[in-house]
């Protein structure tokens, strides 16, 4: 796709500090989209309203996530509560109340949003079973408000990715597929290639897709 297509383009990205983000917005800015960094971790509405009143209207919405900052593994059955507070409930605040602020911000008809996830929402991940369930609450977050938000014209998609690419260094992470990625070890990390796909995703070329899980990952997980 040629950079041109996001010329004067304006895309408000969040949680932009991990190496995710950091190319996701490199990309955006490589096309020469205008980009927004706003802050991260909304735990509550007035959070989130606080975080977005300053921000103009955008044509597209990159909500990274909170992945970067994966807290180390535990079985299930030693879960605490604070740890189970951090793993899931807090990401899930966080990207209700962000789609919930973003909404009054975003171009209609046209606007468009990205949520990364990890593909643990699909496959699991053993110790990391909150992380998992949290992921897969985005998915299925974004599947209901892309039902409600396309009469106003607003797409709404998901890009999956490898966890140990979202948060490297995270000990004890687990693959999430017995079978190699089908396009080489050199894929499942590819940032660029990852950049580049959320570029197509806020462009109007992306317009007749919404609701969609995207996995990006050289083909790890493929889901349906």
């Amino acid at each position: 796709m040629s950079a041109v297509g996001l010329d004067g383009t304006l895309v408000a990205v969040d949680h932009a500090d991990g190496p995710v983000a950091v190319a996701i917005v490199t990309a955006l800015r490589a096309a020469r989209a205008r980009v927004e960094v706003i802050g991260g971790r909304a735990g509550t509405a007035s959070e989130a309203e606080a975080t977005w009143s300053p921000v103009p209207v955008v044509d597209a919405y990159v909500h990274v996530g909170p992945w970067s900052r994966v807290g180390a593994g535990a079985p299930l059955a030693e879960l605490a509560d604070d740890a189970f507070a951090a793993a899931f409930d807090a990401p899930v605040r966080d990207v209700l109340w962000s789609l919930h602020a973003a909404h009054a911000h975003l171009a209609r008809p046209g606007g468009r949003v990205v949520v990364v996830v990890p593909t643990a929402a699909m496959a699991g991940a053993p110790g990391f079973a909150a992380t998992a369930a949290a992921a897969e609450a985005h998915r299925l977050l974004v599947k209901a408000v892309a039902r409600q938000w396309g009469e106003d014209g607003i797409g709404l998609n998901v890009v999956a990715v490898d966890l140990a690419v979202l948060a490297p260094g995270t000990p004890d992470l687990p693959p999430v597929s017995l079978s190699p990625p089908a396009l080489g070890s050199g894929a499942v990390g590819d940032l660029a290639a990852l950049g580049r796909l959320v570029i197509w995703l806020v462009t109007r070329d992306a317009s007749a897709l919404t609701g969609a899980t995207l996995t990006a990952d050289g083909g790890i997980w493929m889901a349906p």
